[in-house]
């Protein structure tokens, strides 16, 4: 089966070979006539070389970047006042070296070379076949005109071509786009090259005055592009507030219904055995006192957590460090939630030879109760829950997994972040506040320990802790990395 990254390393080779093909057959067949105008070559080609240097990035889909430049003015310049031969090997010598100085990749200094080998090349010949020279009027007009026109199609629907493949996106769509952004860019640029060259043949002095309009475009690009990617930031910041207070308002209409739940089963306990405990058998009284309890000790995590939150968004949560067992940090959280195991089953594998660390116990602690108790809540009675820890470099890695529905795709970016949940309706089957596996990553990150979802899907989900042998000193601060996680405590 033939991948997608294959075809563009296909395509690479094809585009770079091509170029240097034409490039090696155009400087046999054509003599240069540098020696004419020695002084206004190289300045030509200097201005050039400057033009590669300093691009404007543009942004493209899948990460990739294009790039306008003032560079194809002075090439189309050379290509007028100097042959196709010349033109070529200047813009070709000078992105090589440019794409050097900016430390570009090897396939992108070899493809950009390819690149305008062909698009130059085309362009020159178009030109020149049709007699190509800057007279006065349409007959001098056309052959510039449709050489530019060939150049900017070419030039564009190579790397359109190359990023399409690499992406996935639709090609005719994507370039037909891509050519409209492009034109409003680069056809300026290349119609000001007869006016370099007409000022050229008055003299040199006059060309740093006509490259002003050159770099104007190229300047007025620069702004245009930086205001529209300044505009899509504050869309996104917007955006981003909008969902955090669509959050906000969610998570107070969750706490309240989880305050008020326990608070109405703790008053209901309280006053049946005010009202009715003469006449209410020693064993119902016991059970509605545990009941109580229960639900006290349900409020009293709840408070804990909003408590913790505030302490880790302020920054002001301390460490206490000793050196710790895992195997004994991990009985301990078994032990606590059996009663709520609802028949899950405990599978522990810890490694014998799992050496200490030196972390917070007490947040450890905090970390796999929250992790352990999600795997009860939202796997099904009955199943198993798995607790691992392993040594490893420079530390320890510890996993738990359940046996549940897994978590849907598109909310694995997201069940780290603040107040989420996955299950958002109002009939949820099990209550929280969106907020314990934010605590998990957060405290995590303040000792030094990373958190994240190794695995989800049919069979069920796996978090992953790494837990440094060694603590910092400081609680490290957290970085609010937009990550979530699924459902939370």
């Amino acid at each position: 089966m033939i991948t997608r990254s294959r075809i563009v390393d296909w395509y690479v080779a094809l585009v770079t070979v091509a170029g240097c093909s034409l490039l090696v057959w155009l400087t046999g067949a054509e003599r240069l006539r540098v020696a004419t105008d020695t002084r206004g070559f190289w300045l030509f080609a200097l201005l050039l070389f400057l033009g590669e240097v300093f691009p404007i990035s543009v942004p493209r889909r899948g990460g990739e970047v294009d790039e306008v430049t003032a560079s194809t003015t002075f090439a189309f310049a050379l290509m007028i006042g100097f042959g196709t031969a010349p033109a070529v090997i200047a813009q070709v010598v000078s992105s090589i070296v440019a794409d050097v100085i900016l430390r570009k990749s090897a396939w992108k200094i070899a493809f950009n070379a390819g690149q305008y080998a062909l698009s130059l090349g085309a362009a020159g010949a178009l030109y020149h076949l049709m007699g190509g020279d800057l007279a006065p009027g349409l007959s001098g007009l056309i052959p510039f005109a449709l050489s530019a026109l060939v150049f900017f199609v070419l030039n564009t629907a190579i790397t359109d071509v190359a990023v399409g493949l690499s992406t996935g996106v639709g090609l005719r769509d994507y370039i037909t786009k891509d050519l409209v952004f492009q034109a409003q860019a680069t056809l300026p640029l290349l119609a000001l090259a007869p006016v370099v060259v007409a000022s050229a043949d008055e003299s040199l002095w006059l060309v740093p005055l006509a490259t002003a309009p050159a770099i104007a475009v190229w300047w007025g690009t620069h702004l245009a592009l930086e205001n529209a990617r300044l505009a899509g930031e504050l869309r996104g910041s917007l955006d981003y507030q909008r969902e955090l207070n669509r959050l906000k308002d969610d998570f107070v209409a969750v706490v309240s219904h989880e305050l008020r739940t326990p608070l109405t089963s703790i008053q209901g306990y309280v006053k049946t055995l005010l009202q009715l405990s003469p006449d209410l058998p020693e064993e119902q009284r016991r059970t509605f006192l545990e009941a109580a309890d229960r639900q006290s000790e349900r409020l009293r995590r709840l408070i804990e957590q909003l408590l913790v939150v505030g302490r880790i968004d302020s920054h002001v949560e301390p460490l206490s460090l000793s050196w710790v067992s895992l195997e004994e940090v991990v009985g301990r959280v078994t032990d606590e939630l059996t009663p709520r195991a609802q028949g899950h089953a405990f599978d522990l594998r810890i490694a014998a030879n799992l050496p200490r660390v030196q972390t917070d116990e007490g947040k450890l602690h905090q970390i796999l109760s929250n992790l352990v108790e999600n795997a009860l809540k939202y796997a099904p009675p009955d199943t198993r829950v798995t607790i691992k820890a392993d040594p490893a470099v420079r530390g320890v890695a510890v996993a738990v997994a359940d046996e549940g529905p897994g978590i849907p795709p598109e909310a694995h970016e997201r069940i780290f972040e603040r107040f989420y949940q996955v299950d958002q309706s109002a009939t949820r089957r099990v209550g929280g506040t969106g907020l314990g596996l934010y605590i998990c990553r957060r405290m995590a990150e303040t000792l030094g320990a990373r958190l994240w979802l190794a695995r989800s899907d049919g069979s069920g989900s796996e978090f992953a802790l790494f837990l440094p042998t060694r603590a910092p000193a400081e609680p490290l601060p957290a970085v609010d990395d937009g990550q979530s996680m699924t459902a939370s405590v």
